[in-house]
């Protein structure tokens, strides 16, 4: 009786919430149309192919803005790129993209890449350990980012403390944005204060990367004088902490997928090893050369999209593929369906890096940094990133699973894609050293 009320009341948004990839997959798997399910008393779209993303994201994107859902990301990312619209949006935007390109990208690459030289260091330290690859990948991923798009080293100290406050803020805004109504955002409650308490911790760590703009931050800059000092404080969340949690997530998927497959190992080694001349230097310009290691971070990007989802609104009445969308109705784009679709991607649950290699996918049908204008501006940083630490660590490393059968391991659905219950652990050996091998 109590479940038939809570389903009256609420509608498909139980089920969501308890676990949202099961629940995609059930209803969008091989569907041709945009499926309506209902959350509370409103009526949502999930849309999983590529003509529907196409619509949505670039044919009609100036009709579909950004999602209600999405303003629970405010008191941690403002007006930041991810949050923001119109102008001010626009506007960050064009400041960013030069220092996200060229010479200037790959002199804060450069940095980054001298942090993952550290870690190997460091790692040679603790051999045979069991070792948290989210923890390891988090930190890592954080300290390149601020280096790559700021020219900002953090400390040891820094990148744990800051690590972890980011954790419990993605599991918090998970929470919230899985509630019809969250109470915990809108009443002084316990969780609230530690919220709020965990973001002006964050604050501070922007404002000191704000003192001396550099990077990406000396082309936003000037935005100040028309939207105010929040800009920098605003952009800093949203490609450092934001931009770092996605990453963080591809890398140590990358790097169990590793563990796990020592072929692949191997593969990466060919290519790798003659870039590398037996040392652990890789400058920024090889890491265009690493077409294997990118491909393995695209398989991975495939198989587990850190943005699982894209929410937009839609802002007029519209037909999406057939189907009639009502001015202010939710539409759910979902990758992590739209990567698996068996008509788009042949034999879709095994893990081929290769099909990257033979040629590019189709139009709208591989889509894990959104597509159109609000793709994300970092995409090809993060990339090269995950594709770095891969190469890197195997250089020196061969990686042992410690969570079981990569295949019966299946990450959380929350604001992004999270690690399985039990996390991915693996232990590190030197080269050619590895138990067994």
């Amino acid at each position: 009786m109590l479940r038939q009320a809570k389903r009256a009341l609420l509608g498909d948004l139980p089920a969501f919430s308890a676990d949202p990839l099961s629940f995609a997959e059930e209803r969008l798997a091989g569907q041709a149309r945009p499926v309506p399910v209902r959350f509370a008393n409103r009526a949502v779209f999930l849309v999983a192919r590529p003509d529907a993303v196409k619509h949505v994201l670039v044919d009609a994107a100036k009709d579909y803005g950004k999602s209600r859902y999405q303003a629970r990301l405010r008191p941690l990312l403002g007006d930041g790129m991810i949050t923001a619209s119109g102008r001010r949006w626009a506007e960050a935007r064009t400041a960013a993209r030069p220092g996200l390109t060229g010479a200037e990208l790959d002199h804060g690459v450069d940095l980054a890449l001298g942090l993952v030289t550290r870690a190997v260091a460091r790692q040679a330290r603790s051999l045979g350990a069991a070792v948290d690859l989210n923890e390891l990948a988090g930190q890592l991923t954080m300290r390149m980012a601020a280096a790559a798009l700021f020219h900002h080293l953090m400390d040891d100290e820094t990148a744990l403390e800051v690590y972890r406050a980011s954790r419990f803020l993605h599991r918090r805004i998970t929470e919230s944005m899985m509630r019809f109504i969250d109470l915990d955002s809108l009443l002084p409650t316990a969780k609230r204060a530690r919220f709020l308490a965990t973001i002006g911790r964050l604050d501070q760590l922007a404002a000191e990367i704000s003192r001396e703009p550099r990077g990406v931050l000396a082309h936003l800059a000037p935005l100040q004088a028309e939207h105010g000092p929040a800009v920098l404080r605003d952009e800093i969340m949203t490609l450092l902490f934001a931009g770092f949690e996605t990453t963080a997530q591809v890398a140590a998927w990358v790097l169990y997928v590793l563990a796990s497959r020592p072929d692949l190992v191997e593969w990466l080694r060919a290519e790798a090893d003659p870039l590398l001349g037996g040392g652990h230097d890789l400058p920024a310009r090889s890491l265009r050369e690493l077409k294997r290691a990118r491909a393995v971070v695209d398989e991975v990007l495939r198989l587990y999209p850190s943005t699982w989802w894209v929410a937009r609104e839609a802002l007029r009445d519209d037909e999406l593929c057939g189907v009639k969308v009502a001015k202010g109705s939710p539409i759910l784009i979902v990758p992590w369906v739209l990567h698996r679709q068996p008509d788009l991607w042949p034999d879709p649950e095994r893990f081929e890096p290769a099909r990257f290699l033979d040629r590019a996918p189709a139009k709208f049908t591989f889509v894990p940094f959104g597509v159109g204008p609000r793709a994300c501006v970092g995409m090809q940083l993060a990339r090269a990133n995950v594709a770095a630490i891969a190469v890197l660590l195997v250089s020196a490393f061969d990686l042992l699973p410690l969570s079981g059968d990569i295949g019966g391991l299946r990450p959380i659905g929350g604001v992004t894609l999270a690690a399985p219950p039990g996390g991915l652990r693996a232990s590190f050996h030197l080269r050619g050293r590895s138990k067994g091998g």
